[in-house]
């Protein structure tokens, strides 16, 4: 028995990272003042963590749903289509789905953001700080990466929070314009 793969779904989920990539790199360019290239690998890495956390979400959630649900999903995912009838509270929960998703990703992006600006940071205060008493540079600098992580989660920059919610809110908006031309599309052929 061969399995069966979503091809399709497989194929809109790099078009949606690719349009959320561009999108948030764009933003983090210009609002965080970021080169190109850098903004290009933030928004990637950001996402990429952002979808995998989701997909493991999603296979984890799923056994919880009741039978109806779950069947109108995998029919969605790998069939294009709701099967009929659709429940009454299917459309609520999915707008609720909806919200859950955009801020879960939100928090994933921001946290992503800052342990990334954390691991690749080298500020000058920290170089120029005096060497304290331990056995190995090595040893040293897993010391400062600690510190550095340790700072980065507990703080959240207010203008940076703010860039990556509106860099969220622009990848969002296309993603669900490109759900509706897609439906629409299906729809009228």
């Amino acid at each position: 028995m061969s399995p069966v793969l979503p091809l399709q779904t497989y194929l809109f989920q790099s078009v949606f990272l690719l349009v959320a990539i561009a999108l948030e790199a764009r933003v983090f360019s210009q609002r965080l003042y970021l080169t190109r290239r850098r903004s290009i690998e933030y928004a990637t890495s950001i996402n990429l963590l952002a979808t995998v956390i989701g997909w493991l979400a999603f296979f984890f959630l799923k056994n919880l749903l009741p039978q109806p649900i779950r069947s109108q999903i995998i029919s969605y995912i790998f069939f294009d289509r709701f099967l009929n009838p659709l429940p009454q509270s299917f459309y609520l929960m999915l707008a609720s789905t909806g919200v859950v998703i955009f801020f879960s990703a939100f928090l994933i992006k921001l946290k992503g953001l800052q342990l990334l600006e954390a691991l690749l940071e080298r500020s000058p205060k920290e170089q120029s700080e005096p060497e304290q008493e331990s056995n190995s540079p090595r040893s040293r600098r897993r010391q400062r990466l600690s510190h550095r992580l340790e700072r980065s989660v507990a703080r959240t920059d207010p203008n940076q929070a703010t860039v990556v919610l509106l860099a969220n809110a622009y990848s969002h908006s296309a993603i669900v314009l490109l759900l509706v031309l897609r439906f629409f599309e299906i729809h009228t052929f």
